[in-house]
């Protein structure tokens, strides 16, 4: 088995880190480990990651008299000790806080299947089918538009990085099991040490990788060779062209199967212009579905100890978009994080790390047409300076600092351009299918179209848009592809 890696010095995809030469470690865009996804708990070793949680529940940016008031929402359910807490937050009325329960008790006694087969019907018509999480929130649940303004949204926007009318009710009822149920962290090594251990089992295993080899086309199937070395049958073989980016050159790689792991664009593309004598060669003139990608982006901050924060957890923005304070190009934060804080190693000793995450709408106010990797210069000189104008009210306290940036320094900024894939919406015309399937699409298929015989295809793309659909997605492969080359 050989797997294939354009990067030239980890595996990892979207799930990756860069580690600065004074001691910070960067996520390529912020992210936290949702340790409850099932995939996840069965796939990975926790104890290696030295994992270190958040604190239950969120601080909410508020607009108050003094600008500055940041609220606690408090988690009861796992934290008893903080029942006053949340019954005394200024977030959410009391009868939003009252609506919450039946919610929770969704999440707490469904199991994660009968989550995704549920209609999130209203009491006057159980036979309403799945809808966008924003009408679900105002139907199902009856939560009112303060409450989903300055906390629901912000937190989901923040998860999925669209608005709520764009997003699925069911994945919405899914992550809120995860976030009720377990716990989020970071690992010690930060995000990257998640994909660096799924490389070390594979490799263990007995795969090959290879790393900076980019895969840049299949070019043709080879039906019924067979040049008396054994390698050919009438099922056909592959050839891959590689980019090789230690020597410069192009080769070739003969496979009896392949699986096809990148995001949805690369996939796309790919298969669009594979010779492969099969019916989807009519799809050069009739092209393959596409799929709305959502693009999110980060910028990182180092400075002195301490942080503004010493509690380990999320800050939201609950100033609301309504009013042109989130998501917009003079407000551009939706939340924020102190990585440092929750776990150490994010930051040398003495130091902390700032992580400030932009969403797409609030991006495109801005010059933000850097990829991942590198601080950006000049190009985000207008999003540094209306994110430091933010966080500056936010954080009165420590004003003076944020705006000098020769204390805040700023670390890193990523645009990461397909995050995710969309997952919300009914079958398109030209047959697109949204990542919203627990389990997983057939992954014989992409976007609803037959792969020829012995290619495969995995990604969130093919599942649900988070990490455990990716992780679950490539087990469906790997199954497949061992079936398919024992003979089964």
């Amino acid at each position: 088995i050989l797997l294939l890696e354009s990067d030239t010095t980890h595996v990892g995809g979207r799930v990756r880190s860069d580690y600065t030469h004074d001691g910070y470690i960067l996520d390529r865009g912020f992210a936290v480990f949702i340790e409850e996804y099932p995939q996840s708990k069965k796939m990975l070793d926790y104890d290696a990651l030295q994992l270190k949680q958040f604190l239950p529940g969120a601080k909410v940016k508020l607009l108050g008299d003094n600008g500055s008031l940041l609220a606690t929402v408090a988690d009861p359910l796992r934290r008893p000790q903080d029942l006053f807490t949340a019954l005394t937050s200024p977030v959410g009325s009391p009868l939003d806080k009252l609506r919450l329960l039946p919610l929770f008790y969704t999440v707490l006694t469904r199991d994660i299947n009968e989550l995704f087969a549920m209609d999130n019907y209203d009491d006057d018509d159980n036979d309403e089918e799945e809808t966008d999480t924003l009408t679900c929130l105002r139907t199902k649940y009856k939560f009112s538009e303060e409450f989903i303004s300055s906390f629901l949204a912000p937190f989901l926007e923040g998860i999925y990085l669209s608005p709520l009318e764009e997003q699925s009710s069911r994945m919405f009822h899914f992550v809120m099991k995860m976030f009720t149920v377990g716990l989020t962290s970071l690992p010690k090594g930060g995000m990257q040490a998640v994909s660096d251990q799924l490389g070390r089992k594979a490799e263990g295993l007995g795969v090959e990788v290879r790393l900076g080899s980019r895969a840049v086309s299949i070019n043709t199937v080879i039906v019924g060779n067979d040049d008396g070395d054994g390698g050919g049958d009438s099922r056909g073989e592959y050839l891959v062209e590689v980019d090789s980016k230690g020597d410069g050159k192009r080769h070739a790689v003969r496979a009896k199967s392949i699986i096809v792991a990148t995001d949805f664009n690369v996939t796309r593309n790919m298969l669009q212009n594979m010779d492969t004598g099969s019916n989807l060669e009519q799809r050069r003139t009739k092209p393959l579905p596409t799929l709305p990608q959502r693009s999110v982006g980060c910028i990182y901050y180092a400075f002195r100890s301490p942080a503004p924060l010493s509690d380990p957890i999320l800050v939201l923005n609950g100033e609301g978009s309504q009013n042109g304070r989130r998501n917009t190009k003079d407000y551009p934060i939706n939340n924020v994080c102190f990585p440092s804080v929750v776990q150490r190693n994010y930051a040398p000793d003495g130091y902390e790390l700032c992580s400030v995450s932009i969403l797409e709408k609030a991006l495109s106010g801005h010059a933000t047409t850097i990829g991942v990797g590198g601080d950006g210069g000049d190009d985000h000189a207008s999003l540094d300076a209306a994110v430091r104008r933010q966080l500056s009210s936010w954080f009165p306290d420590f004003a003076t600092d944020i705006m000098d940036e020769s204390k805040w320094i700023r670390k890193g900024v990523y645009v990461v351009n397909n995050a995710q894939p969309a997952h919300y919406g009914k079958d398109g015309d030209d047959g697109s299918r949204c990542a919203n399937v627990h389990g997983g699409r057939d992954c014989s298929t992409f976007q609803g179209e037959a792969m020829p015989v012995g290619l495969f295809v995995c990604g969130d793309h093919m599942a649900t848009s988070t990490f455990n659909g990716a992780l679950e997605s490539g087990v469906n492969a790997g199954d497949a592809a061992g079936k398919f080359l024992s003979g089964l």
